[in-house]
C-alpha cells in the first residue's frame, strides 16, 4: 500500500521573492518524499514487532494459565483422594472392633 506523495509547490511570486528556484524546490521533494519512506518503514517495523511481542505474551499467558489449571485439578483430585481414605471420626479402628465383636 503505497501513499500518494505529497508535492511541495509554490507560487512563482513567491520563489522569485525568497530566492528559490527549481532546484531547490525539486531538492526539497525529493527530501520529502525520503522522509516520508522512511517514516512508513519505520513504522511498519515497529508495528510488526509489537505484534509479534503481544502474540509471544498471549501464548505465554496462555501456557500459565494451562499450568495454574492443571495444578488446581490435580490439587482438587488429590483432595477428594485423601477425603475419601480418610475414616470417620466417630468410626475408630477400635471402636469398629468392638463393635463387630459385640454383634
Amino acid at each position: 500500500m503505497t501513499t500518494p506523495v505529497k508535492r511541495i509547490t509554490m507560487s512563482k511570486p513567491f520563489c522569485a521573492l525568497a530566492g528559490v528556484g527549481p532546484y531547490a524546490i525539486a531538492k526539497a521533494n525529493e527530501v520529502y518524499e525520503d522522509m516520508a519512506l522512511r517514516g512508513r518503514r519505520l513504522v511498519s517495523r515497529m508495528t510488526r514487532e509489537a505484534a509479534q511481542e503481544f502474540q509471544e505474551t498471549a501464548h505465554e499467558l496462555e501456557d500459565l494459565s494451562r499450568t495454574a489449571r492443571r495444578t488446581q485439578e490435580m490439587e482438587e483430585r488429590e483432595k477428594a483422594r485423601e477425603t475419601a481414605t480418610q475414616t470417620p471420626a466417630t468410626q475408630t479402628p477400635a471402636r469398629s472392633r468392638a463393635a463387630a465383636t459385640r454383634g
